[in-house]
């Protein structure tokens, strides 16, 4: 790692350039898009579609019935495949960007034989967005772009109960279904990486192999292998490799370090994470770049000279040597209220004023 001139400072995949709808503008995205504008811009961008399970198959499809009830809107996904039909159900709330699902397509062996049913048939990945976005930042920032790997495809197939219980009690089902994507996803992100240059592509689904959700024992059987292949891939075509993953990670650091990514996020402080960001710094930071350490729920809930307490503490630990960006551990979700926003600005301002390596 070589030391910058400052610590970049950014908000969490955030388009501050996306046309926003009168909905938005009235929970104050407004004000937060120009705030997120004057830090270091990760934008996120991605390719169209990435078909059903990753294949141009025509062979399953997904028919959706929605139903709207008050403020809620009800979802009903009927999965078709060549050895039968599934069903999952979810709901969303208005004015909250997350959904819950409370019956998924997969909760037994025969349920995983029917998604293992469908057949693979390469996508024709068009990354023409991405480059677009590239051109469009210019020297602002960095493009990013998601990718789900094995486990979190496979975990989102059930509700977590029963993926959690399937995983401990009848692995080999989990196994057949992460090797059922990971050659999928490992020609979706050859393709996509081949097409792009010094974009970031962001890996989310280890935190499924954490606790409490799972034992960190399966963490090397469930992911590394995985996950390391992508991170290679990534890296073949001169692109950035990140690993997300929420939660209790100081289990798992091993692991992190032989997946061997450019940059692990968002790195969540006590009592959420289990491990201080100076363990992390000395244990990874040789090699993977740092990235987070502010919670999210302490910029919508503390008062700005808390906030600006945890820059300088974040910034003193995970700055020194360089391979550190200020960054909160997930975007707003809902109103940007004026706390949220007050705490914004202080989060901006105090990472400029800390993060100065060599301040004149």
């Amino acid at each position: 790692m070589e030391e910058p001139d400052t610590v970049p400072v950014t908000f969490s995949y955030v388009d501050p350039f996306m046309r926003l709808d009168e909905q938005k503008r009235g929970l104050g995205y407004d004000r937060f898009h120009e705030l997120v504008k004057k830090t270091d811009i990760v934008l996120p961008r991605g390719p169209r579609s990435r078909g059903i399970f990753y294949s141009s198959t025509d062979a399953a499809k997904i028919d959706t019935v929605s139903r709207k009830d008050g403020s809620r809107t009800y979802y009903s996904d009927t999965l078709t495949t060549p050895a039968g039909q599934l069903c999952r159900e979810s709901k969303t709330e208005e004015g909250v960007e997350t959904t819950w699902r409370y019956s998924g397509f997969v909760a037994n062996e025969e349920d995983a034989e029917k998604i293992r049913s469908i057949p693979f048939e390469p996508l024709d990945v068009d990354m023409s967005r991405v480059n677009t976005g590239q051109e469009e930042l210019g020297d602002r920032g960095i493009v990013a772009t998601g990718v789900a790997d094995p486990i979190c495809n496979v975990s989102e197939l059930f509700i977590l109960r029963d993926f959690a219980v399937t995983a401990t009690r009848n692995k080999k089902v989990i196994i057949r279904l992460l090797d059922f994507y990971a050659e999928r996803i490992e020609d979706y992100v050859r393709q996509m990486s081949e097409q792009t240059t010094d974009v970031m592509y962001r890996i989310v689904g280890p935190e499924y192999v954490t606790p409490p959700i799972l034992s960190p024992s399966l963490f090397d059987e469930f992911v590394v292998p995985y996950d390391k292949r992508l991170v290679d891939i990534i890296k073949e075509n001169d692109n950035v490799a990140c690993i997300h993953c929420h939660g209790k990670i100081g289990t798992v650091l091993s692991g992190m370090r032989s997946i061997n990514p450019h940059v692990l996020e968002p790195i969540e402080p006590p009592p959420l994470g289990d491990v201080e960001l100076t363990e992390i710094k000395r244990r990874l930071g040789d090699r993977t770049c740092l990235m987070g350490y502010i919670q999210y729920r302490d910029l919508s809930f503390d008062k700005p000279a808390e906030m600006r307490e945890k820059v300088r503490s974040a910034i003193e630990q995970g700055g020194p040597g360089g391979g550190y960006i200020l960054f909160p551990t997930a975007e707003p979700i809902a109103t940007i209220t004026d706390r949220l926003f007050a705490n914004q600005k202080e989060f901006v301002r105090s990472g400029r004023e800390f993060g100065r390596y060599h301040p004149g």
